[in-house]
Order: structure tokens, then C-alpha cells, then sequence
């Protein structure tokens, strides 16, 4: 709204346009500018991307606004893990960018499941969200140290 405002000319022809935006604008300013009411919070928050990548550009500005917040970022869009990681990075945060099987994993070190429910969780959170083709199935067990061969069938395991 502020940008409307100092972008659009104050004296645009009414009906226009510009008019409506500087108007509109201001009138939904006035209240939040207004000290004395009480009725709002002001709060800031990331602005919403949009096209192919939203998601990951918004876990991005997310990241880079509180690098500290986050521990793990989870998505399973290898090119959108590589970009946080080196988002992580860049905030010299410590957090990590993973895939979600990585969750389970989380599970099983905090010894709330075995390593052999941990492998057919794996398995049936790949076969049941389709990442069964072998650059999915690759990026799913990319932070994972677990050797699963004796339980589940091979097409969910890395190589």
C-alpha cells in the first residue's frame, strides 16, 4: 500500500486508474499509521512470490528474513533444496534443506520408531506420493545414513 501511494501520482485524474490506487491506498493506510488505535498489530511478513517456483522463493525470503528460526527446511524439489542450502549458508545459519523422508529419519533418532518401520515409512511415503522415479528416490535418501536393503524392495532405495 505505501508503494502505491508513493508511486502513483497524487493528482490523477479521478476515475482512473492512479486515483483509485493512491485513494485506496491511503484509506487503508490511515488506521495503522494512527497511534492512537489500539485495534491493529502490525506485523511483517514475507511477500508472496509467484510463478514455477513460489514455494521455494517463499521458503527463501523466509529463511533469509529469520535464518536463525529454522532448523530444517523440507521439500522435495532437488534444484529448490540445493537454493536453500545455499540460502542456509549465505545467513551462516545452520539449518539444513532435506527431502521428506528426512522427517522419519528425525522419528527414528529420536528412537519413537525402529529402523524397520522407519524403512517401509520410507517406502510407502515414496510409493504413495509417485516419487518413484530414480532422481526422486535418489534425492529422498540424500541425508539419510539408514541401510533399509533387507526391508523394502530395491525400486525405493537409493544406489
Amino acid at each position: 500500500m505505501k508503494r502505491h501511494r508513493r508511486e502513483t501520482p497524487t493528482y490523477a485524474v479521478e476515475g482512473s486508474r492512479d486515483h483509485w490506487l493512491y485513494n485506496g491506498s491511503n484509506t487503508a493506510i490511515e488506521p495503522f499509521e494512527d497511534d492512537t488505535i489500539e485495534a491493529f498489530s502490525v506485523v511483517t511478513c514475507v511477500p508472496r512470490p509467484h510463478g514455477e517456483d513460489a514455494g521455494e522463493e517463499s521458503i527463501r525470503r523466509e529463511i533469509e528474513a529469520n535464518p536463525g528460526a529454522y532448523r530444517f527446511a523440507i521439500l522435495m524439489d532437488h534444484a529448490g533444496r540445493e537454493m536453500l542450502r545455499r540460502t542456509f549458508a549465505a545467513q551462516e545459519a545452520t539449518g539444513q534443506a532435506v527431502a521428506p523422508p528426512f522427517l522419519l529419519y528425525l522419528t527414528m533418532q529420536a528412537d519413537a520408531s525402529s529402523q524397520e518401520a522407519f524403512c517401509k515409512a520410507c517406502a510407502e511415503l515414496l510409493r504413495g506420493e509417485g516419487w518413484t522415479g530414480y532422481k526422486a528416490v535418489q534425492a529422498a535418501w540424500e541425508a539419510i545414513p539408514v541401510d533399509c536393503d533387507d526391508v523394502i524392495d530395491n525400486k525405493f532405495l537409493p544406489e
